[in-house]
């Protein structure tokens, strides 16, 4: 069964008027700074979305993304909805045709591929990024 609710991830760079739409206010979880490619700084904005409300609210958050070079997306155990500029692909978990559809459509926005590995997204909130090292190599 999937959860009554999804995690968002939000660039705030992304946002063409710099602020979430109305329609997210009250969901914001936590924000943090992030390094782009491990070169870029950014911040990145998690939120909490209702499950039943997720689809409606990714169309909402595509109309507040720049035109080019980003994406959001929500996501539970079972799917992940991206929003790119007024865009949603809906990628249920596991489904490569779609994910490999999600990656035309980003190429559309020139946004690099890999800034698009989605697949890794359920286990991994930045794929990214360059690897950490384990606990016991500190």
């Amino acid at each position: 069964m999937a959860s009554p609710t999804m995690r968002a991830v939000v660039i705030t760079q992304s946002l063409a008027g710099g602020a979430l739409p109305e329609a997210l206010a009250g969901m914001e979880d936590r924000r943090y700074p992030h390094l782009l490619d491990a070169h870029t700084p950014i911040e990145i904005i998690e939120l909490t979305v209702p499950a039943e409300r997720a689809a409606a609210l990714a169309l909402e958050l595509s109309a507040a993304l720049m035109p080019q070079l980003y994406y959001a997306h929500m996501l539970n155990e079972e799917r992940m909805l991206v929003a790119f500029p007024r865009t949603v692909v809906d990628i249920p978990r596991g489904d490569s045709d779609a994910i490999a559809h999600a990656r035309r459509v980003g190429a559309l926005f020139s946004i690099p591929d890999e800034q698009m590995r989605f697949a890794e997204m359920w286990d991994t909130d930045h794929p990214d990024a360059p690897a950490q090292p384990e606990a016991s190599d500190r």
